[in-house]
């Protein structure tokens, strides 16, 4: 009992590491923008497609990871996941031009793609049910922190090549940790019970099928697609609408990162305790978030670094307990959650990638404010789907 006990604890350590890990490459290169553009030679455009790289693997292949995991277990395909991110993190120091940091940078993000399309099922396979939102909040704050560590760290290197060699020496030890360690019984015997092959067919169409999946799904879409307004033009607006140096309008996104580590670790524990009223809460955390989004724009200083805080706890928290609920779904359970974990992200990332750019800034016609309403509404939406979600998907039907 007590060598299981240890040996989740250092799963768990494992997949939080690997959480990280795959963000923080990503912040590196944000951190340093200057010495990316002068060692690639990048336009803006090619520096843009980097950083979304990482995402490419997940809106594409997330729905076909979830498949293979509920196929083939969670330790094969998160092995094989690792090794990958790590073979492009020590690809990525020998990349000498723009299309080999593409190709790099989308296989660094292929470690977060099977984490974040298979959290919930992974989760429960170690804990029990009840700690699962908890747990889960705690790995995605692991995503947040990558962003505070790498704006904190990636200057102090003496090169880019040597903050490169940092993460990848990171990857590969996570990858070699988790194949030299982890193994398929050791998710066996969580809350999911007896691992099972689960045919494809069968998964895909249980999960199609599910109108829980698709409100969840469509929900993170549009949060997502908010939130992404704020953390591609949250500077820009500040330094046009308020007259703010650019470094002065950083530190509100400092804090606005901050905000969004604790709600991904402290609303799932607030909802695990409140039953019945969860819908609610998640309605009200929603439009707080969105007002504070226009909050943002609109307020002195001191109250953009609250409406900062708020929003990003608010949003973070949310996000955390939907990513934790494919597994709790009746209708689909740990049996397919791989696969509804994978449906899940596809479609939060595709309103990541869509809805700012092809959607909002259209429509905003060129005024940052107007950025700002559309995503303030996107959120809005978000927390109705959210709360009809909950309100019907059984899972806070009792206390």
């Amino acid at each position: 009992m007590k060598n299981r006990k240890n040996i989740i604890i250092f799963i768990t350590v494992l997949l939080f590491l690997g959480m990280f890990i795959g963000n923080y490459g990503n912040y590196q290169l944000s951190a340093v923008p200057g010495s990316v553009y002068q060692a690639y030679s990048l336009t803006d455009m090619q520096f843009s497609s980097i950083m979304t790289a990482p995402m490419f693997p997940s809106i594409f292949l997330s729905i076909i990871i979830g498949i293979l995991v509920d196929r083939f277990g969670i330790s094969r395909m998160v092995s094989l996941c690792f090794v990958v991110a790590a073979a492009g993190y020590v690809l990525r120091v020998f990349a000498a031009d723009y299309m080999s940091m593409f190709v790099a940078m989308a296989l660094t993000g292929v470690g977060c793609m099977v984490l974040n399309a298979n959290l919930a099922k992974i989760v429960s396979a170690l804990y029990p049910m009840n700690k699962v939102g908890t747990v889960v909040g705690i790995l995605m704050a692991g995503s947040t922190g990558a962003m505070a560590v790498a704006y904190a760290t990636t200057a102090l290197f003496p090169s880019l090549e040597a903050a490169f060699w940092t993460a990848a020496a990171v990857s590969i030890v996570v990858a070699l940790l988790w194949l030299l360690v982890v193994r398929e019984k050791h998710f066996a015997a969580g809350a999911t019970g007896t691992a099972e092959t689960v045919p494809v067919k069968q998964a895909l169409v249980s999960c199609m099928k599910s109108r829980n999946i698709w409100l969840l799904g469509i929900s993170l879409m549009f949060l997502l697609g908010g939130a992404t307004v704020i953390s591609n033009f949250q500077v820009s607006a500040l330094t046009a609408l308020k007259g703010y140096s650019e470094g002065y309008a950083g530190t509100f996104g400092t804090v606005l990162m901050v905000g969004s580590i604790l709600g991904s670790i402290f609303i799932p524990v607030l909802v695990g305790k409140l039953g019945q009223k969860v819908p609610v809460l998640l309605l009200l955390c929603g439009l707080l978030a969105a007002a504070c989004m226009v909050g943002i724009i609109a307020l002195s200083p001191a109250g953009i670094y609250v409406t900062s805080f708020l929003n990003g706890a608010l949003r973070s928290g949310i996000i955390a307990v939907m990513m934790s609920l494919p597994v709790m779904f009746p209708e689909i359970g740990p049996r397919y959650a791989g696969t509804a974990g994978g449906l899940a992200v596809t479609l939060e990332l595709l309103g990541a990638v869509i809805i700012p750019t092809y959607i909002i800034v259209p429509l905003g016609r060129g005024s940052i404010a107007n950025y700002f309403y559309l995503g303030c509404g996107c959120i809005v939406i978000a927390s109705i789907l959210c709360f009809l979600m909950a309100r019907t998907c059984g899972v806070y039907a009792k206390k």
